[in-house]
């Protein structure tokens, strides 16, 4: 997680809350709210609407001090590091540095007493042997290099993301909010809404031919179903690879030429700010690429985002392309678990191929659902009653674990973002911040120094939780 930085707003908070000592920090409302969004009525305006706008709005005294639970953070020796307050460690799961000490230390001396505690808490149609925890050899000399989690043990990570918890009685928990390209675009799923709609994937998946092992390759924008089509890989045992939906169409046929998906699962456009990417477009030019390399997908399952393109304007197949919303909510909306060894592979991601061929990184399904969900749970604090938005695209490996698995395995309220974060104007994030109150907000530096150079724009919101 070196390369990103997150922050954890519930309970931290900008120096402009002491301008409101009367307010105390509380729990996210559980719905947005579009009517105290800025975005919203600012976007019908002018520049210099917009300009006047905030001008007149009142700020609060710059630049904002990090506070942590309304107290002012001291100054720290320690190569500019700041501490949490008492207040903040005790209400943390991990609450001092002696404490992860300590977890560390017993992660190093008893890694399979260690891992296996954590791996309890999940469900597994079959328990692993005690002493298939870890096996693992990184000598070349002593024979072929493996690292092995809970090998033997059965399980499945959809079950446990989804199923787990509509089966614990939160099915009526959001589990997704989702925002558009444009302000008032957004949605949201429960758990027992993504659970159905999941299923129903899942089983048009299986209408046509996938099986356990199979491949499949999904080229999608950040839209709720990206997610959707990753667990419903995952609930029937396929093979996700996900490509980054702004990746070339000679980029796809690459990992479609390498993998042999059966399905290839995209939508036929997506506006990222005011750009217009026809992604079906790209997804049909690396067929043909594909095919000339001997490897021909039978079917193009594609997404209407009417947002973006409509139906008559997109370019079609017949025999191989087919209409997502013309045949997924036919189906069933209950389809059974393929319960899975934990060594059973669960998702493909390719390298980028900037300095050679893209090359496959298969993950297993056991020990990655370990390690996703804690270090999700522990890296960022998680609590119950958080929003959490990580700003990473599902085309890379921080937003399978860190959009997708991490949050929702351990059930989770997350925030997925189709567009640009500087669209339609610099203050979207923050925009999104408020309208959802965000709890937790997981992000690059790259952004974080944009956000900087737009420091007063932050002026135009206020954040009824917290934001650092």
């Amino acid at each position: 997680m070196a390369q990103y930085i997150y922050a954890t707003t519930a309970r931290c908070c900008c120096s402009s809350a002491r301008a409101h000592p009367a307010i105390p920090l509380q729990a996210p409302a559980p719905a947005p709210s579009s009517s105290r969004s800025p975005l919203r009525w600012r976007s019908a305006m002018g520049a210099s609407d917009r300009l006047a706008v905030a001008a007149a709005r009142p700020r609060h005294a710059a630049p904002c001090a990090a506070t942590v639970l309304g107290e002012p953070l001291p100054a720290s020796d320690d190569h500019g590091l700041v501490h949490p307050s008492a207040d903040f460690a005790a209400q943390a799961l991990v609450s001092s540095p002696q404490q992860y000490l300590e977890m560390y230390q017993r992660s190093i001396d008893d890694p399979a007493g260690f891992w296996s505690e954590i791996a309890e808490t999940f469900y597994w149609k079959q328990k692993w042997s005690p002493e298939e925890v870890c096996n693992e050899n990184l000598d070349v000399t002593k024979g072929p290099i493996k690292i092995e989690w809970f090998k033997g043990g059965k399980t499945n990570i959809c079950h446990n993301a989804v199923d787990r918890y509509v089966e614990a009685g939160d099915g009526a928990k959001i589990a997704m909010y989702w925002e558009g390209n444009e302000p008032d675009q957004d949605g949201k799923l429960t758990y027992s809404e993504l659970l159905d709609k999941v299923c129903q994937l899942a089983n048009y998946l299986k209408s046509v031919g996938v099986e356990k092992g199979d491949a499949v390759v999904i080229y999608l924008p950040m839209l709720m179903e990206l997610p959707i089509a990753m667990l419903a890989c995952a609930r029937i045992g396929a093979v996700h690879s996900v490509v980054f939906a702004g990746f070339s169409a000679d980029a796809i046929a690459q990992r479609i030429t390498d993998c042999k998906p059966k399905v290839v699962i995209t939508c036929n456009a997506v506006k990222r700010g005011q750009k217009l990417i026809p992604l079906k477009d790209i997804v049909d030019a690396s067929l043909v690429e594909s095919a000339k390399n001997g490897v021909t997908v039978g079917i193009c399952l594609t997404y209407e985002n009417q947002l973006a393109m409509k139906k008559e304007d997109t370019q079609w197949i017949a025999g191989r392309d087919v209409w997502w919303q013309d045949v997924v909510p036919n189906f069933p909306t209950r389809c059974d678990v393929e319960w899975v060894d934990a060594e059973d592979p669960l998702f493909l991601l390719y390298t980028s191929g900037s300095t050679g061929k893209p090359k496959g990184v298969l993950h297993t399904t056991g020990g990655y659902m370990v390690y996703a969900a804690t270090t999700f749970k522990h890296a960022f604090d998680y609590k119950p009653t958080d929003i959490y938005w990580c700003t990473a695209d599902c085309g890379w490996i921080t937003g399978h674990s860190y959009v997708t698995y991490g949050p929702l395995l351990n059930g989770a309220t997350v925030l997925v973002y189709e567009g640009a974060p500087n669209y339609p104007d610099p203050g979207r994030c923050w925009d999104i911040v408020d309208k959802y109150g965000v709890t937790i907000f997981y992000t690059a530096p790259t952004l974080i120094r944009s956000l900087m150079r737009d420091g007063s724009v932050v002026c135009c919101y206020f954040f009824s939780c917290v934001l650092i």
